[in-house]
């Protein structure tokens, strides 16, 4: 058996194949967050009257993944993120708890010691860090995703997001290009030269970074029984999904202020791949563009490839064209590069043994 995990800071999300090549593919996921209700009897009742699970606390009920859409109406406070700022949580033990058994629900009981399961964790953690406190804190975090997949029965082997849409999207290509993965909470990116990276980064802004700055300039806000004031954020988050939302071709002043924090984003991961790109080797040719395959939930909006591709140019000094293209359905295609990785580190390992 071979799975693709993505532990996304917007959605948890798992692709296994229990056969071989051509065999049936099954697919989950479940949104990375929580939410905390009083324990009280009205409360029980009402999540038993909906048919929601629901996990105790310390006088609090807690909902976790998509049954948090489910229950809004219960309370006004936000839901809380299972990787806040990006990052495995070191001290919030029921998040911790909950990590444990979603990834219990995503993946399939292991049958036997040669099943393996490609972990994809969040940028923040998986990149490391130059600060020596932040790389132990960023190495402890991967360590205990992988612990969670190896007490499953599964060999785990970690894989960057920028690596693994790398391997989904860009079979025309040999692989050899710019790879870039917007996410929600942080950007992360990769060179590679026929599948081998020359070099990685991430940024710590996406999507939900976005949000969070539309939703306090244009002062969104809900709030409690107490009157304590929240970001409405849910709410920016879904306008923004909306198809007639064009980043590039803005019609009104919410969506020109939507554009100008996008464009902030793409102009610092722009800066950030272009310090190395001209370091790399084999990636830029006179006359020919060089590729680059857009990733990730935040890529889906309308107008970002072209947005990314000026951001681009711009950094490289109007002198380097770059062909920007969205990957295939840009929210999975980091799990099915996972997916992809996963298939060839399994023959490799079945070449050794011969």
């Amino acid at each position: 058996m071979i799975c693709s995990l993505d532990f996304g800071c917007g959605t948890l999300r798992s692709l296994c194949r229990s056969g071989g090549p051509g065999s049936r593919l099954q697919r989950l996921e479940m949104r990375s967050e929580y939410a905390a209700v009083p324990d009280t009897a009205l409360h029980r009742r009402a999540l038993s009257d909906q048919g929601v699970p629901y996990a105790l606390g310390e006088g609090v009920l807690l909902i976790v993944g998509n049954d948090v859409e489910r229950t809004r109406w219960l309370t006004r406070i936000p839901a809380t993120p299972l990787f806040p700022g990006g990052r495995v949580p070191r001290t919030d033990a029921p998040a911790r708890q909950l990590l444990h058994i979603l990834t219990g629900c995503l993946l399939p009981s292991a049958g036997r010691g040669e099943d393996l399961c490609v972990l994809i964790a969040p940028a923040a953690d998986a990149s490391g860090a130059e600060d020596e406190l932040l790389r132990a804190e960023s190495a402890g975090g991967v360590a205990f995703l992988r612990r969670l997949v190896e007490m499953l029965g599964f060999r785990a082997v970690e894989l960057g997001a920028a690596e693994a849409a790398l391997l989904s999207a860009w079979p025309d290509s040999q692989y050899t290009g710019i790879s870039i993965v917007l996410g929600a909470e942080s950007s992360s990116w990769c060179l590679a030269r026929r599948g081998l990276v020359q070099f990685a980064g991430w940024l710590p802004a996406g999507g939900n970074w976005v949000d969070a700055e539309l939703a306090k300039q244009l002062r969104l806000h809900v709030w409690d029984a107490d009157g304590a004031a929240y970001l409405d954020t849910p709410r920016v988050s879904s306008w923004r999904r909306q198809q007639s939302v064009d980043v590039r071709q803005p019609r009104d002043e919410q969506e020109q202020l939507l554009s100008r924090l996008v464009r902030s984003v793409l102009q610092q991961l722009a800066m950030a791949v272009l310090q190395h790109l001209e370091q790399s080797e084999g990636l830029v040719q006179s006359l020919r563009p060089v590729q680059v395959v857009l990733a990730g939930g935040f890529g889906a909006v309308s107008g970002v490839p072209e947005l990314l591709a000026e951001q681009l140019s711009a950094a490289a000094g109007g002198v380097q064209r770059f062909l920007v293209q969205r990957a295939t359905a840009p929210d999975t295609a980091v799990l099915r590069g996972g997916l992809i990785y996963g298939e060839l580190e399994q023959r490799l390992q079945r070449g050794w043994a011969a």
